[in-house]
Formats: structure tokens, C-alpha cells, sequence
């Protein structure tokens, strides 16, 4: 029953998808298609590596800070891209985690490199909880009138955790303090797990210099993301729509893409997209096109992550690795 509950939420994005194109205009569509101006869109698909580097670099910082040597930057930006590929082909994304896995290959740990997978996602969260709230004022007037109170809510609740989550895990204090009081009221099952997770994240301090890294690196990566996106836009000729509600309208997605409801984003991508085009008299076939250029970006993630892991295969570590974590006792 839970097996078949989770594949049918993943499927509420397909489904959407086809509910969308079982209503839109298949002339209307393949004229929105057509009439693309190819040099944005090109270009956007050019800055992949600068957003992969970018990444990269925060990842490193993040590994480096759990007291590991993360490997070279070159091989950093090779396994996002992987992580890129199998994230993409898995709902919630859940697949970028067996970068872990290469990491353990390179000399850190399984856990620590789960934990540095988990905390880099937190820190695009940080992002995206920023634009969540944006996204109030985009698209609050939306949802029904009864329905905007609890939507408000839960969005800023999200933003708050997010934003308060990220620098407690970060921050040595606050983070003892917390697991200080959990740990002895936990189940004894759950209190073994969360002192691992307490060693796991002992190396973790909130240092200045480190921090302000992360947020900088944090900050290029929500950048390329939104000139990318901005671009496709571009393609489209869509100058008209306003940044702010393109950068609610990019956080609300990204949130909702990292949800198991679809594949890619596919299907809750255009029912954004829809809501805000058509807000300015844009039809939903060119919210459709637009999101099949957001969807493009996926796949050239994907497809290059695909070829790079055919370079970089699962069980075949390069053989100048020095081992620095001590062994991987979490198998």
C-alpha cells in the first residue's frame, strides 16, 4: 500500500502535465515553439558549467568544514554533474545523493558525505525560502480567499525553518544545546542515530570566514540559476513579465520540484508557469513552451551528467586517493 501511495504522488505532476495539454491549442503550441529565438536559449545552456563550479566550490567548503579533504575541484564539478543526472531522474531529486558514495571512494566517510550532500541542499534552501516568501505577493491572490490564510502560513513557517535550520546545524551551541535535550528523551533506537549524527556533525562550527563563503557561493549559484532561467524567458520574449515575480515563480518551482510528486519538474513547473503568464495575458501554450525550455535545461543536466558518469564510473576510484577519513565504519 505505501509502495503504490508513493508512486501515485509521484505521478501528480505527469498527470498535470497531460491535463494541461489535454486543454491547450496543439497549433498555438507548436507556433510558441517555434517562433523561439534561439540565442538566449542557447546561451543559457552555455552557463551550465559556471553553475556546476560554482556548486562545486560550495561543496568543497562544506567538506572541508566537516574536517575532510574534499578532492580536486575538477572532480567536485564532475560528481555534481553526476549527482545532476541521477537527481534528475528520480523524484524529490533523491538520486543526487549517491554522490556520497563517490565521495567515499575519494577517502570521506558515507555519512559525513550524506550529511555534506543534506547540508548543501539546506543552504539552496536558504534561497528558496527567501523566494518562497516573495512568492506571497506574486501569487497569493491565486489560491481562494479561504484557502490564503493556511498558504501564508505554511509558506512563511517554511521560510522560518529553513532559515533558522540552516546556521543551528551550522552552529556548534545551539546544535549540542538541541540534541543535548532530544537525546535523552528519545526512543533508544532513534537516541543511537542521533548520536551518531551527533559525532557526525562535531567538526561543525560556525566560523566566520567558512560562512561567509557558503552564503557567497550560495548567492553565484542562485545567480547563474536565475540568469539561466531569466534567459529562456528571453527566448520567448518575455521582457514584460516583472524579475520579482520571475524569482518567486523560479523558488516557488524549485521547492515544488524537490517535493516526490514528479519527474523533473514536470507537470508543477507549468502549473506556475501558467498562473503567472496568464496573469499578464499570456496564453498557457506559451507557458507550456516556456517550461519545455525549463524542461530543456533538465535534460542537458541530465544527459551530460549521464556521459560524465560513463567517465567516472561507481566503484572505480582513481588511484592516487588518499584515504583521509579513517576508515567508514557506516559501510
Amino acid at each position: 500500500m505505501k509502495h503504490s501511495l508513493r508512486w501515485l504522488l509521484r505521478l501528480i505532476g505527469p498527470a498535470l502535465l497531460i491535463f494541461f495539454l489535454w486543454r491547450s491549442d496543439p497549433a498555438a503550441l507548436v507556433a510558441a515553439l517555434v517562433g523561439i529565438d534561439p540565442g538566449p536559449a542557447i546561451l543559457s545552456l552555455a552557463l551550465m558549467p559556471v553553475f556546476i563550479w560554482v556548486k562545486a566550490w560550495r561543496w568543497s567548503i562544506i567538506v572541508r568544514e566537516q574536517g575532510h579533504t574534499p578532492p580536486s575541484l575538477n572532480d567536485l564539478a564532475a560528481l555534481y554533474a553526476i549527482g545532476l543526472y541521477a537527481g534528475g531522474i528520480t523524484p524529490g531529486q533523491s538520486g543526487d545523493f549517491i554522490k556520497a558514495w563517490y565521495l567515499r571512494e575519494r577517502g570521506v566517510p558515507l555519512a559525513p558525505g550524506l550529511l555534506s550532500i543534506l547540508l548543501d541542499r539546506l543552504f539552496d534552501f536558504v534561497i528558496w525560502a527567501v523566494m518562497a516568501v516573495l512568492s506571497l505577493a506574486a501569487f497569493i491572490d491565486v489560491f481562494p480567499a479561504e484557502t490564503r490564510g493556511v498558504v501564508q502560513l505554511a509558506t512563511v513557517g517554511f521560510a522560518a525553518a529553513v532559515l533558522i535550520a540552516t546556521p543551528g546545524l551550522m552552529a556548534r551551541a545551539p546544535r549540542e544545546w538541541a540534541l543535548g535535550l532530544a537525546i535523552p528523551l528519545a526512543p533508544a533506537r532513534l537516541r543511537a542515530a542521533l548520536e551518531r549524527l551527533r559525532d557526525q556533525f562535531a567538526p561543525l562550527s560556525l566560523r566566520f570566514t567558512p560562512l561567509l563563503l557558503l552564503l557567497i557561493s550560495t548567492i553565484g549559484s542562485a545567480t547563474s540559476t536565475f540568469v539561466r532561467i531569466y534567459l529562456m524567458y528571453l527566448a520567448l520574449r518575455l521582457g514584460d513579465i516583472p524579475l520579482l515575480e520571475i524569482l518567486a515563480a523560479t523558488g516557488l518551482i524549485a521547492i515544488l520540484q524537490a517535493l516526490p510528486i514528479s519527474f523533473a519538474g514536470v507537470g508543477v513547473r507549468d502549473a506556475v508557469l501558467i498562473a503567472m503568464l496568464q496573469r499578464h495575458g499570456h496564453a498557457a501554450e506559451i507557458a507550456l513552451s516556456l517550461s519545455a525550455l525549463f524542461l530543456l535545461i533538465n535534460i542537458q543536466h541530465i544527459l551530460i551528467g549521464f556521459l560524465v558518469s560513463l567517465r567516472y564510473p561507481l566503484g572505480e576510484a582513481p588511484s592516487d586517493v588518499t584515504k583521509t577519513g579513517g576508515g567508514d565504519v557506516e559501510g
